[in-house]
């Protein structure tokens, strides 16, 4: 359970490392830092300054998860980049400890950062360019497999080695309509190569019947 991702709009580095460091021991190891590139509007907006475009953001992303990703493997880290900077930082008194970094990306710059750093990488079941990318959101989802698997052979990275996580729910897909809802959810992802399903907390008007749904799904789950 969590907020997914965290974005470059409102958190620094530096602090962000700290805070998954605090968040990381109180789990007890089962913390993931989620981290997405944040998008225009309100979210962009609320600490002011001139409106980014998404290159912009995409290039602010990408040295975001460069210094966190630093900042965590490294006794001490110095860093100057165009949107962030570290002098003489030691995260965790000194001691080199990264939780799992997941990446969210739907395009190959996002997936070049995914590649390189994360541990996990999030999309969801949205179509990005639904004019030009039309069709299912499974299809969609299947298209940015397909480009992922490209973009960690360009890198060197074994695709098979980046776990896949889909957050269902946003878009088209509805897991929680019914427990044959979800099974079939879990089925048609599953064979695309994803690793984890993520579901929207049930809420409005049919929170009640969804969230049986989510008990009755959660106790066929098996345990690790």
């Amino acid at each position: 359970m969590g907020t997914m991702v965290t974005a470059p709009n409102f958190r620094h580095p530096v602090t962000s490392a700290k805070a998954a460091l605090s968040l990381d021991a109180l789990s007890e190891g089962r913390f993931v830092l989620g981290i997405g590139a944040g998008g225009p509007g309100a979210d962009s907006d609320a600490f002011g300054g001139a409106p980014l475009s998404r290159a912009e953001r995409t290039a602010r992303f990408a040295e975001w998860v460069e210094l966190t990703d630093l900042l965590l493997t490294q006794t001490g880290t110095d860093f100057t980049g165009r949107h962030f900077a570290a002098h003489q930082v030691a995260i965790g008194g000194g001691k080199p400890r990264r939780p799992p970094l997941a990446v969210a990306a739907t395009a190959r710059r996002g997936m070049e950062v995914a590649a390189r750093f994360a541990d996990l990488w999030i999309t969801q079941d949205i179509s990005q360019n639904p004019a030009v990318y039309p069709g299912t959101p499974h299809a969609e989802v299947r298209r940015q497999i397909a480009l992922l698997n490209e973009v960690c052979a360009e890198q060197g990275r074994a695709p098979g080695s980046l776990s896949r996580l889909a957050v269902l729910g946003y878009g088209g897909e509805r897991p929680l309509a019914s427990i044959e809802a979800f099974r079939d959810c879990v089925g048609r992802y599953a064979q695309l190569g994803i690793t984890t399903l993520a579901v929207l907390w049930p809420r409005g008007d049919q929170a009640r019947a969804q969230l049986a749904v989510l008990e009755q799904a959660a106790a066929e789950c098996p345990r690790s």
